[in-house]
């Protein structure tokens, strides 16, 4: 168990039974981007599963997928001001309200999920969440939105100079700006609707999302090449509203936090599955073709973005900082 969750240990030992004591039952609105009834969407329906299991039916919820409640400052907008209690977004997103969490768009950060989980699902990920503190949100917990790939119309891309005046769509974000300009390539930030179109038509050669994204919004379609990078990990935040959250009772706390981890769990299986399942079909019915960075490439282009990374860390990040890299240069000793 997580150790925020053990923190409500007695509370749910001696309220679980209780809930209603707390504040009055309402139904809680859950919002997100993921498309119904996708993988990410499961996921979310696992997490109002478990907060109706947990309450013994005190705690009800609502799914609304697809930004139904609004875009990401609408639906936030709304978590502050207590007219929605669930938003799942993307830990980008929170940069503006803290700028720890810039730490975890930092390119190549991780090499592997496993990495990602030890960073971000234990106390460095707790110190992550706290800097939204004072800022009308309360972060549960970190779920699961998959490695950023790369795909192109134009070549193969294995090694550094392979990103050579390609034209790659970007977040708009000036870390991924930077890193792409780093990487010798021309950023191009564009809003997420118009990917497609400036692919299709040219306006752009390449874009990284995860794989599910290339998928599941058709870039196939108009990308032939996919190199399997993942330079950058989409985390997401599962964030509620402070309004909501300080009606709660301790129990009621206790049962929000170990359903979104438990969920979390669940989550993170089922994207990951949903992620390998990308892959297969993208090299198959997809048609395209599927590359990696072999060991010197990967080294070579982690020494190209290093100056990006160098530009984020200061005074305020770098014991944070230090603590991601003990950490993961712990997991990668060799046992």
């Amino acid at each position: 168990m997580h150790p925020k969750t053990l923190l409500y240990a007695l509370s749910l030992t001696a309220g679980l039974m209780v809930v209603s004591s707390g504040a009055q039952a309402r139904d809680i609105k859950v919002g997100h981007f993921g498309a119904p009834g996708k993988a990410f969407d499961q996921g979310v329906q696992v997490f109002i599963d478990k907060l109706d299991e947990l309450s013994n039916g005190e705690m009800t919820a609502t799914d609304y997928p697809g930004g139904q409640l609004g875009n990401e400052s609408q639906e936030i907008a709304s978590l502050r001001g207590g007219l929605q209690e669930v938003f799942i977004t993307s830990s980008t997103n929170m940069i503006r309200f803290s700028p720890k969490f810039q730490l975890i768009d930092l390119p190549f950060l991780f090499d592997n999920d496993a990495e990602a989980d030890k960073v971000l699902l234990g106390p460095i990920g707790d110190d992550i969440l706290g800097g939204l503190d004072g800022t009308g949100l309360h972060g549960l917990t970190f779920w699961d939105n998959g490695f950023r790939d790369l795909s192109n119309s134009q070549h193969p891309i294995t090694q550094l100079s392979d990103f050579e005046g390609l034209d790659f769509r970007v977040i708009g974000e000036p870390i991924f700006v930077d890193t792409f300009k780093a990487l010798g390539a021309n950023p191009v930030p564009l809003p997420f609707p118009e990917i497609y179109s400036a692919l299709e038509t040219g306006t752009v050669d390449g874009q990284d999302n995860p794989l599910l994204t290339v998928r599941d919004v058709n870039f196939f379609e108009v990308q032939d090449y996919l190199t399997d990078s993942k330079h950058a990990y989409s985390a997401m935040v599962v964030l509620v509203g402070q309004p909501f959250w300080n009606q709660l009772s301790d129990a009621q706390k206790a049962i929000v936090q170990q359903a979104a981890e438990e969920a979390g769990q669940a989550q993170r299986q089922i994207m990951r599955k949903a992620v390998s399942g990308a892959k297969a079909f993208l090299a198959g019915k997809g048609g395209m073709e599927v590359d990696s960075f072999d060991a010197a490439a990967r080294k070579a282009i982690r020494k190209a973005v290093q100056p990006v990374i160098d530009g984020v860390i200061n005074d305020d990040n770098r014991d944070l900082y230090q603590q991601i890299q003990q950490t993961l240069s712990d997991m990668r000793q060799p046992s």
